[in-house]
């Protein structure tokens, strides 16, 4: 993977934070007037505060939440519809590659933190349903394999990386010259949104909205390309290397 596909970008709209503090809330983009039909949510745990927050702020949304890993959702709401499934390549008993609602649906959310399932599941789509996809917010999980090449170029190519944030549970790893940490967030905005070439980011790792995963570690402190466009000085003893 080379680190230059994960180059940020100044958001055209301002970005807002939906979800709990610190591990569960997410940065998006908040489109003015954005209609969205369908919310994707792979990944919940004993966590809906995301997908309740979502709903809040964009009603009338159809929201589709995936776990293999529980039962039934942590905590009741009729608005989201719950399947007991794992997102993966292919379709079994336990999984699911959502081509269905995915096929049968437009301007779509999509919110993915599913330990390392994402690389597979963004392989096992095509271009057009990548299309449909107005925003993501997706956790990746050590992407840098010759595997996550094809990945990150699939996104890059209908949509632009406006907001990346490092996890703070497992430090940086220097890859191929860059520190970058072994588990990230990273918040995709459509192209269409933007009327003209987007701009680099220039703001500091992590941002005003970000909050630590974990509030006993230090948040992870970038300040440097890709993720930030003019070089700066950055102190080497707040690395962390795993």
């Amino acid at each position: 993977m080379n680190p230059n596909v994960l180059t940020v970008y100044t958001s055209p709209f301002k970005k807002i934070r939906l979800g709990r503090p610190y591990d569960g809330g997410y940065i998006i983009v908040d489109i003015p007037r954005v209609q969205y039909s369908t919310l994707i949510a792979g990944g919940i745990s004993t966590d809906t505060s995301f997908e309740e927050h979502f709903l809040h702020t964009y009603p009338n949304v159809s929201a589709f939440a995936f776990d293999g890993t529980i039962e039934a959702l942590p905590k009741p709401n009729t608005s989201i519809t719950f399947i007991q499934k794992n997102i993966g390549s292919v379709n079994t008993h336990d999984t699911t590659n959502l081509h269905d609602i995915i096929n049968s649906n437009e301007k779509i959310f999509v919110k993915m933190d599913i330990e390392g399932g994402e690389i597979p599941w963004i392989k096992s789509l095509t271009d057009e349903h990548m299309n449909k996809f107005e925003q993501i917010v997706m956790e990746f999980h050590n992407p840098f394999t010759d595997e996550e090449v094809d990945v990150f170029s699939k996104i890059n190519k209908n949509h632009v990386l406006v907001h990346f944030h490092g996890n703070n549970c497992c430090g940086f790893r220097n890859h191929r010259g860059v520190m970058i940490p072994n588990i990230f967030e990273c918040t995709y905005l459509h192209k269409k949104y933007f009327t003209e070439a987007p701009l680099q980011n220039t703001e500091a790792i992590p941002g005003k909205l970000d909050m630590r995963n974990l509030i006993r570690n230090e948040e992870l402190q970038i300040d440097y390309p890709p993720f930030v466009s003019a070089r700066k000085k950055f102190p080497i003893h707040r690395l962390r290397y795993v």
